[in-house]
Order: C-alpha cells, then sequence, then structure tokens
C-alpha cells in the first residue's frame, strides 16, 4: 500500500486567490511585501515543502515496508532454526530449552473451567 500524499488546503486556498489577483492586475504591489510577486514566491516555497515532505514519507514508507519483511524473514529463520534443534534433540531435550523452546515437561498444566471455579470459591 503506498503512502497517501498529503495535500494543503492552505497551498490550494492560496493557488486560487493568487489567481484571482492577478486577473485584478498581475503586478499588484500593496507595499510592505504584500505584492503578487511575494506572495507568488511564498506558494512555491510551500509547493517545494510538500514535495519534500511528500518523497520523505515514501522513502520512510519503503523503509518500513523493507524492515518489516526483514522482521517476518527473521521470525521464519527463527522458528525453522528451533523446529531442527527439536527434531534433532528432541522437544523434552536440555538443547531445546537452550535454544529458547519451552520442554514440555516445563510447560504449565492448563486446568480446566470446573477446576477453576471451584477453586475461586474456596
Amino acid at each position: 500500500m503506498s503512502p497517501r500524499k498529503r495535500n494543503s488546503t492552505a497551498l490550494t486556498k492560496a493557488e486560487r486567490r493568487i489567481e484571482g489577483m492577478q486577473m485584478i492586475n498581475p503586478q499588484l504591489d500593496f507595499g510592505n511585501g504584500l505584492s503578487i510577486a511575494n506572495y507568488n514566491n511564498k506558494i512555491l516555497e510551500m509547493r517545494d515543502k510538500l514535495t519534500a515532505y511528500n518523497q520523505a514519507r515514501a522513502i520512510v514508507e519503503k523503509t518500513y515496508n523493507a524492515l518489516a519483511e526483514a522482521e517476518r524473514e527473521l521470525n521464519s529463520l527463527s522458528e525453522k532454526m528451533l523446529l531442527s534443534v527439536a527434531s534433532h534433540y528432541g522437544k523434552t531435550s536440555d538443547e531445546y530449552g537452550m535454544a529458547g523452546g519451552t520442554r514440555r515437561s516445563n510447560r504449565k498444566k492448563a486446568r480446566s473451567a470446573v477446576n477453576q471455579t471451584s477453586i475461586s470459591a474456596e
């Protein structure tokens, strides 16, 4: 799944607004930095930053997907390694426990629901 690109409502609004202002006068200038040229520069700056953000987000998503795949592969290999130890030494062996498996003799016995009810009533 590709990452959803971020959009900016402020950028969309500014682009519509500058189009209307340019229809009034392409050289519109109110002084104190309030000009079509300055406004357009800020719009272009925002567009560049939004593009950079979306590109960085895509790279992060790609890296995350690669990490998740590597994790799945490692988990699969870990499971195969443990199963190989089990098949070679047995699930009751010390070696199986040393490899990270839970030996059958160390497993807790599951209590039935009837026994748990009578124990908690005492």
